[in-house]
């Protein structure tokens, strides 16, 4: 028999409501609240995700709309503005980053995800705000508000890290926090340079593929192996002292493959990496696949609600980002369990037309252009005496 339920309902569903509650009563967001619960807050907010509502007044007034189904999605009863303006500038916003890591957690164990080869690649983009309504938010000279760093496996096509900073913060610093996993090919640009990092990446028994800069100091071990092809290689060796400073280089003296980009029109593109086994036009496409992570971006900021927000405070803003990241996790499971080579832009445009249809969502996700089946009807002879 066909299952049908509403979509929004299907996207509900791999939240853990049992673990949702726990991450609640963690940070005592429900304290002193009986009109409008954490969960009825984060539902209404992942509904003007997907739906790109782009105000609390929409939000509210598309949720009330639809009151015929607000007992299958756990919301009592309609939505005031005001209450859900005052839950999200009150609300710990670690809930919904609690949330987004367990839903993480839960999702790279299925059968799915599972990839043998782990290629990670890790980079940061910013999120603006107005500093007239976002008067908390720091400024440097490029960037005005947020920074939301991310470690993006290339293979699963989902983000294994996230954290969000303030403006300031520098992309390295971050980097040295992640857990490195030995075996993972960690791909990063030369804003990521730090000779102790790659020697701990080494350590681990990882990997690392990254640009070199043009003031590396090096020593040449072998001469330019194909130079006259587009990619060329040979071994190197880093001296002593990292750049930008007197510190000591844990790398010194290590072997290293530089690995030469010729490119039309364009200085070569210089890259190092510590895997000696791969080929130089492995390491060539696996910088070239960085390129994901800035896809990664564009789906956040185009299809979602993430460049102007609902709230001025840190702590709405903060809620709507982690809320936004829960989204489209459950986005690109749906996208992974489809049968139908999906564009996640053309997956989400429908799902925002028919969030509150009936279906057989695995159906449609393997084959939406055509009829579902009819559901079998049963047919009861009445019994008179």
């Amino acid at each position: 028999m066909q299952e049908y339920s509403t979509i929004i309902g299907k996207i509900l569903a791999p939240v853990n409501r049992r673990k949702f509650k726990c991450f609640v009563d963690k940070y005592n967001g429900d304290f002193a609240s009986k009109k409008f619960s954490c969960w009825e807050q984060f539902v209404a907010i992942l509904l003007g995700q997907i739906t790109n509502c782009s105000s609390l007044r929409d939000i509210v007034s598309f949720v009330n709309f639809q009151s015929n189904n607000h007992y299958h999605l756990g919301i009592r009863k309609d939505i005031a503005r005001s209450t859900l303006s005052f839950a999200n500038n009150n609300r710990d916003w670690h809930i919904y980053r609690d949330v987004f890591l367990d839903l993480l957690k839960t999702l790279k164990q299925k059968e799915y995800f599972q990839t043998k080869e782990v290629i990670e690649i890790i980079d940061s983009t910013p999120i603006l705000l107005n500093l007239k309504q976002h008067p908390w938010a720091e400024t440097t000279m490029k960037v005005k508000g947020l920074k939301t760093h991310v470690v993006y496996n290339l293979n699963q096509e989902i983000p294994v890290y996230f954290d969000i900073t303030g403006a300031r913060t520098n992309d390295i610093n971050i980097a040295k926090t992640i857990e490195l996993k030995s075996g993972v090919t960690y791909v990063a640009d030369k804003g990521y340079t730090d000779y102790n990092w790659w020697n701990s990446i080494n350590e681990a028994g990882a990997y690392f593929v990254t640009r070199l800069k043009k003031n590396a100091k090096i020593s040449e071990l072998s001469k330019i192996q194909n130079s006259d092809k587009p990619i060329g290689s040979q071994i190197i060796t880093l001296t002593n002292k990292c750049p930008g400073g007197n510190r000591r280089n844990n790398y010194a003296n290590k072997p290293l493959k530089r690995v030469i980009v010729q490119r039309e029109g364009k200085e070569p593109l210089i890259l190092v990496t510590n895997d000696l086994s791969r080929s130089d036009a492995e390491i060539a496409e696996l910088y070239k696949q960085r390129w994901q992570i800035e896809i990664f971006f564009r789906d956040i900021k185009q299809l979602l609600h993430i460049k102007t927000f609902i709230g001025t405070s840190e702590n709405a803003v903060k809620i709507q980002i982690w809320t936004a990241l829960i989204t489209i996790l459950i986005l690109k499971y749906l996208k992974s369990i489809a049968k139908y080579n999906w564009q996640l832009s053309n997956l989400v445009a429908f799902i925002r037309l028919n969030i509150f249809v009936k279906i057989n969502l695995q159906f449609w996700l393997d084959k939406p252009f055509e009829q579902p089946p009819e559901t079998p009807k049963n047919y009861y002879q009445g019994v008179l005496f």
